[in-house]
């Protein structure tokens, strides 16, 4: 692996978590790099970090840490050392990136707290030989076992302290290529903007976007959207489109993927897939259809990254609580088990993969 990294001020590569003072001090030393840098290239903005045409090589997983059994719960009660064991399960079948849940209303109960924590868990998933895709705001709701995240209410409230809340994540690692994408939010609802409800999370979005630029981040933006017009409705805010493909057989992610395509070719922008493959209680079904999904989207060049990496406490991550996001109706999407072991079926994940990640290809994998 390339391990030629940016700038980060001096921010601790291994072990515990990062202090207060340390933040404050990278934030500082970045700006001042890329003001130097600047000047040395006559006034240009400094170079983009992660920017690809194709993503066809993206394999990761989206990480709630099993002891959440909300958002929240996941960076109040962070313990790094078992974050640590946990993302280390994503490397053993060649991930390369690890999609990292987060929320305002985690960060704050304790800003300086869990930022330190949010720091850590990118230095964890650094040491283990992946990229960090941060999700900053959840929009997916479940109506019995909800995890947490923005409500439609929230979208008529203050957004000031959601901003402030992205620009202390997103400073410190505006210049840091440990930092693959910025996933400004998983699953927004609106599907055109007609209604009122729509344009407000339109708005709301297109501020965090504005945050995140304003911080000087120098990857990409994207927002975790599903399929259909709801890619094509926040569009206009990514760099990078996405999509949240769930379809129930073979045939029909082919066709989705078909629909993805013209997606990407109409709206002139990369696409990946952050989020896929629909879960279930038997593990032998669920490895099947996971087959054809991590073939068929690698294939199309557009990645993947399924939910989830462990069995944990949160909806969907546990066998007596699961969503009805899956085969018949059983949306239990973990990948290893509670005791860390790959689930029956899916050991074909532990073949290397065919198309290493642009960061390996010039470097030894670690």
């Amino acid at each position: 692996m390339n391990r030629t990294h940016h700038p980060r001020g001096d921010l601790p590569q291994a072990g515990g978590a990062v202090s207060r003072r340390a933040v404050l001090k990278a934030g500082v030393s970045t700006a001042a790099a890329l003001v130097a840098r600047r000047s040395a290239l006559g006034g240009e903005t400094p170079a983009a970090l992660h920017r690809y045409g194709d993503y066809g090589w993206l394999r990761g997983f989206s990480v709630v840490p099993s002891w959440g059994a909300r958002i929240e719960e996941a960076w109040w009660s962070y313990d790094g050392a078992q974050f640590r064991e946990e993302v280390a399960l994503a490397r053993t079948v060649h991930a390369n990136c690890i999609r990292l849940w987060i929320e305002f209303t985690a960060w704050m109960a304790d800003p300086d707290k869990v930022t330190e924590r949010f720091l850590d868990a990118v230095a964890a998933i650094d040491q283990c030989g992946m990229k960090t895709m941060p999700c900053l705001f959840n929009r997916w709701h479940d109506h019995a076992w909800d995890y947490g995240g923005q409500y439609t209410e929230d979208l008529y409230r203050n957004w000031g302290p959601k901003l402030q809340y992205v620009r202390a994540l997103v400073r410190p690692l505006a210049a840091d290529d440990r930092i693959l994408v910025w996933d400004l939010c998983n699953e927004p609802q609106a599907r055109h903007l007609k209604d009122d409800r729509a344009k407000r999370e339109f708005e709301w979005l297109k501020q965090v976007a504005g945050a995140v630029r304003q911080c000087g981040a120098r990857q990409p933006i994207t927002i975790g959207t599903m399929t259909g017009s709801n890619i094509d409705t926040f569009a206009p805010l990514c760099d990078v489109l996405c999509a949240h493909p769930y379809s129930r057989s073979d045939e029909q992610l082919r066709a989705q993927i078909v629909g993805f395509q013209a997606t990407r070719k109409k709206l002139g922008k990369p696409m990946l897939v952050n989020e896929c493959i629909p879960g279930c209680l038997d593990d032998q079904r669920r490895a099947e259809i996971a087959r054809a999904y991590t073939t068929r989207l690698a294939e199309a060049g557009l990645g993947w990254m399924g939910w989830a990496l462990r069995e944990g406490k949160a909806i969907s991550t546990r066998r007596d609580r699961y969503d009805g996001n899956g085969l018949d109706g059983q949306g239990f999407h973990p990948f290893f088990t509670r005791a860390g072991k790959l689930r029956a079926g899916l050991e074909f994940l532990l073949q290397p993969p065919k198309v290493l990640p642009p960061w390996e290809i010039t470097g030894p994998r670690r």
